[in-house]
């Protein structure tokens, strides 16, 4: 697969960085509190007047969101779905993704490559449910008008590995995204927008429309619709929560992550307001450390922009990357994939190095690192030469704002504000291992190891930077929300990454897979739901 491998993940465009609060019972942050009108109690369904009915509800319109309601259109036999979203148009994952999904031909193979990666943080029903979702994932899309023109087709193939190659049956998961050609579209969320618009007479579609909180039943417990935008909608059937992470709250983030200063590389709405408002229903939390994170990427100066409007992590195989007090403290080319592709089929994956999605492995096991607000990528004259700034970001990177520079180590040093002793040592010991051609502090592959020694030398700014948190309320295998007894919260279910069943390894383009799956399986089920009076 190689470095075309760290894309089918996803390409984010913009960064974003959102305060909001985290306690369950603080006000849903990105959203006004609920309205006081007509007498409308936003809490209680025994003294609910509502303003509009549907039978089922759906809440975010991302890949999740819409795959939900699509569903519902297509297999609820006239069924009317209210879809909302929070902003004038979806912002948080799924518009600024690649759109890449898994898929498998054979449900049980892939459980084998599936439960490696998640078995033991994820019940063993709900991936057997997801790994059954994900062979009907092509001929969904297909059926639903794609033709197999529009997409680029990766089918589970010996020759072809997916992102833990050392794990077996890792050959027995294809791939599928609509290509720049496609003539019906060319990203899984424009396609899926365009089905909504096709069934307009049964989905009701409301942008710059914030959920700001559920209704719930007072007796029963049972979630009977929703507050948004200061009016009640009544679900009969059941609400499905499609809201994504919470990358874009900073309290979270430190919350359960312990990482300070993160910029999420996708939109802005990602703001935990479905998070806080499952918790005062009742729901149970889960996979709230998970997530595809942290990367310490370069940003400009003045902390405002990455270096590139697309993924680039390639470029720090060109320097390496220090902290504030002028060490190397990590496995520091965390870039996705080796520069000649990932690991050999069935070998150690404890033993093997590299950044796989945020993931990198520590003492054997993969992890999360609690990497440091601010750090500093480093590179010389040959390093900018050869990539360390990509030319399309800027030709003079201090003229433009992206790098210090000094002449000597110890003038970048003091430029920078970390202790020149420990960075000149620092410098002399990294390329003492380029020159033996080992990295015998962090096990950094031989093709990424180049020297600092031609001036002038340069600087640049790094911070955490993250694609997307997993966690939210705990899902059952029919995508059920459920309490922290494990039982199901009646008529309140969930898709996507909001609760997602990644809990620990993560194969990249299964969020899209997820999205789809689980907007399915959640839909099929509210529909299948007697309706309340």
């Amino acid at each position: 697969m190689g470095n075309k491998g760290m894309q089918d993940r996803r390409s984010f465009l913009k960064g974003a960085g959102v305060a909001a609060a985290t306690a369950a019972t603080f006000a849903l942050a990105g959203c006004a509190p609920a309205k006081e009108s007509s007498g409308k109690d936003s809490t209680s369904a025994s003294s609910t007047a509502w303003d509009e009915e549907f039978d089922v509800i759906v809440v975010g319109a991302g890949i999740a969101g819409l795959a939900a309601a699509v569903t519902v259109a297509t297999e609820g036999d006239k069924a009317t779905c209210l879809l909302i979203e929070k902003d004038t148009m979806p912002n948080g994952n799924s518009p600024f993704a690649f759109g890449t999904s898994i898929y498998a031909e054979n449900a049980e193979d892939a459980k084998v490559y599936i439960d490696q990666l998640i078995g033991g943080t994820t019940p063993d029903d709900v991936i057997a449910a997801y790994c059954a979702g994900m062979t009907e994932n092509l001929d969904w899309i297909l059926k639903l008008g794609a033709t197999e023109s529009d997409l680029k087709i990766t089918r589970p193939d010996p020759k072809v590995t997916m992102e833990y190659p050392e794990l077996k049956n890792d050959d027995k998961i294809g791939k599928f995204s609509f290509s720049s050609k496609g003539k019906t579209a060319t990203h899984t969320q424009k396609f899926l927008e365009g089905i909504v618009e096709q069934h307009a007479d049964t989905i009701t579609y409301k942008t710059s429309t914030p959920l700001e909180s559920l209704i719930q039943d007072p007796l029963t417990k049972a979630i009977t619709g929703v507050t948004a935008k200061g009016k009640n909608y009544k679900a009969k059937k059941g609400i499905i929560m499609c809201c994504g992470g919470f990358e874009s709250d900073p309290d979270m983030l430190v919350t359960f992550t312990g990482v300070e200063g993160v910029y999420p590389y996708a939109g802005r709405a990602n703001t935990g307001d479905g998070h806080r408002a499952c918790m005062k229903v009742g729901a149970d939390m889960w996979h709230m450390s998970g997530g595809a994170q942290f990367w310490l990427a370069c940003r400009d100066l003045e902390n405002t922009k990455f270096i590139s409007t697309v993924w680039n992590w390639s470029n720090k195989q060109h320097g390496i990357t220090v902290g504030v007090n002028g060490r190397r403290f990590y496995q520091d080319w965390d870039g996705c994939a080796l520069p000649t592709g990932y690991a050999e089929p069935d070998s150690d994956l404890t033993r093997n190095v590299g950044y796989r999605h945020g993931l990198t492995q520590f003492g054997g096991n993969w992890a999360h690192l609690p990497l440091p607000p601010h750090a500093w990528f480093l590179f010389d004259a040959k390093g900018l030469a050869e990539g360390a700034l990509p030319a399309e970001t800027s030709t003079d990177p201090v003229a433009d704002g992206w790098a210090l520079t000094a002449n000597t180590i110890e003038e970048l040093a003091a430029t920078i504000e970390v202790p020149a002793e420990e960075l000149t040592h620092t410098v002399e010991v990294w390329n003492d291992f380029c020159a033996g051609g080992e990295d015998k502090a962090f096990y950094r592959p031989a093709e990424s190891l180049v020297s600092l020694s031609e001036p002038p030398y340069y600087a640049m700014r790094c911070v955490p930077a993250m694609l997307n948190t997993d966690g939210g309320p705990r899902r059952s295998a029919k995508a059920e929300i459920l309490d922290p007894d494990g039982n199901p919260i009646a008529h309140l279910y969930s898709a996507g990454e909001f609760g997602s069943i990644w809990g620990h390894l993560y194969q990249g383009a299964g969020n899209i897979s997820e999205c789809m799956v689980f907007g399915r399986i959640a839909a099929r089920n509210a529909i299948a739901n007697e309706a309340i009076a």
